[in-house]
């Protein structure tokens, strides 16, 4: 919810500093918003951006709006390096949480860059954030990540789920959940 107030506010401020119609940014926050609960800054976001331009907005403004800063940027290209593969399929990675104001964002963007590698089936990022691990979980249709969430306490979309869990470590949570990855190929409930 703070990574759409927070975008929202942004784009705000920088329509006013633009002197660009604000009700152009308002509409844009609004598909923005939507595009951060669904998927953290992919396609949906180059979407809202699409939509920003045929709207009349400065194409080089708009792109200026979706940027990364440094920090998130190399916090993402981390957890996507340090991924394992599970089963050949599973990507997994962690990501501690520090030193970065919204970590469980980047660790969402880090979920949708994993599951665009050729083999992988599935991508989990696992954050820790406030004494909670936040699991991000995402597939393109051939596995669906709602199930295995909802084996976590979480759930969601076919394509994109999550899970919170509370008092355990982020390298038990990691075990937890290839452990129920594991369980749910055994059981036949995923492939």
């Amino acid at each position: 919810l703070m990574n759409i107030l927070e975008a929202r506010r942004s784009l705000i401020e920088q329509a006013l500093s633009l002197k660009e119609p604000l009700e152009i940014y308002l509409a844009a926050g609004n598909r923005l918003a939507l595009s951060i609960s669904l998927s953290a800054f992919s396609y949906p976001a180059i979407e809202a951006a699409a939509f920003l331009r045929r709207a009349g907005a400065d194409i080089t403004r708009v792109r200026k709006l979706f940027r990364n800063d440094m920090d998130s940027y190399k916090a993402r290209a981390e957890i996507v390096r340090r991924a394992e593969l599970v089963l050949g399929r599973y990507a997994i990675s962690t990501y501690d949480g520090n030193a970065l104001a919204s970590p469980t964002g980047v660790g969402s963007q880090a979920a949708n860059e994993l599951h665009n590698i050729n083999s992988v089936k599935a991508s989990f990022v696992l954050t820790d954030f406030q004494s909670r691990i936040y699991i991000s979980a995402r597939s393109i249709d051939e596995v669906n990540v709602q199930l295995i969430m909802e084996r976590l306490g979480g759930g969601g979309h076919m394509n994109i789920a999550g899970a919170q869990l509370s008092d355990i470590s982020l390298e038990n949570a990691r075990k937890k959940l290839i452990y129920v990855i594991e369980d749910m190929e055994r059981e036949g409930a995923i492939t």
